[in-house]
């Protein structure tokens, strides 16, 4: 798991503890493993702490994607199986996948911001440096990019992207603030990840108007905006079910020997202000 990520990944830890409590009592021990989302040698350290573990079982939220190759190369030569959650890896022998249909949220996303905008408008992709960009996002941004290409109009929106730094919090502002203020004219935006709270801050400290804003995940800072209508949509992942799945799976299939299917796509649920209280009333 990742650590110091925020509060995206507590969400599917607690449902991952959830499922394993249910089950404790077959004497199944959990153990957890934090590592730098933004860093693929901090994964790389995991990978040996959990090759000396040498566990049964493993729940596997493949962010870097060689590196999680080798992994499942290395848990394939142990017999050890294993899920992903959050993203998936093709042409592996995981067990099982929860989570998006990572590809397929992509082009939703540029359907909803594609919908409405007048023709070379300016459209905007806020993406981290180096190699920050996770599995996941490289496969929304692909979906994302596909939208244009199959329907043949990319070439009536200009594209700019904004690559900001993700470990030095100031650093990271300024360069969204730069980036914004050269340019005014851009009528939508989007970040393939959790932090569209950071550029929707900027957004509303700077009285930005008329940028149709979206990005992922039911963060606390990123329903705040998108009550005050700054973010416009948001795409949620449901990452509590995914964790809880997860670990039931296993259990069923190793213990009660059941057969799981391999892909579970959570559902891409589309948030607005609009929609948004009977979301979170309704999966509490």
């Amino acid at each position: 798991f990742e650590e110091n990520a925020g509060e995206y990944w507590e969400a599917p830890y607690l449902g991952i503890e959830k499922a394993w409590k249910e089950i404790a009592d077959y004497n199944i021990v959990l153990k957890s493993l934090f590592y730098n989302q933004f860093s693929a040698s901090s994964f790389k350290q995991k990978v040996n702490d959990l090759l000396e573990i040498n566990p049964d079982a493993v729940v596997l939220a493949p962010t870097f994607v060689e590196e999680s190759i080798q992994l499942c190369h290395q848990l394939d030569d142990r017999g050890i199986p294993y899920i992903f959650i959050d993203s998936n890896i093709e042409a592996v022998n995981n067990m099982a996948y929860f989570g998006q249909h990572s590809y397929q949220s992509g082009f939703l996303a540029a359907r909803l911001l594609e919908s409405g905008l007048n023709e070379e408008s300016k459209i905007a992709i806020f993406s981290p440096e180096g190699e920050a960009l996770s599995n996941q996002s490289i496969s929304r941004e692909k979906g994302f990019v596909s939208y244009f290409e199959e329907r043949k109009i990319r070439q009536r929106y200009q594209f700019l992207t904004c690559r900001y730094d993700v470990v030095n919090e100031a650093k990271r502002e300024q360069q969204i603030i730069n980036f914004l203020e050269k340019n005014r004219t851009v009528s939508a935006a989007l970040v393939f990840n959790s932090r569209v709270c950071d550029i929707a801050r900027i957004i509303e400290t700077h009285q930005m108007k008329g940028i149709k804003l979206l990005g992922y995940d039911l963060l606390k800072e990123n329903e705040d905006f998108l009550r005050k209508d700054i973010i416009t949509f948001l795409i949620a992942q449901r990452p509590e079910e995914q964790g809880y799945r997860s670990v039931s799976s296993l259990f069923n299939a190793l213990v009660l020997k059941r057969e799981i299917v391999k892909n579970q796509y959570i559902p891409i649920d589309i948030l607005t202000k609009e929609n948004l209280e009977f979301y979170i009333n309704f999966t509490k």
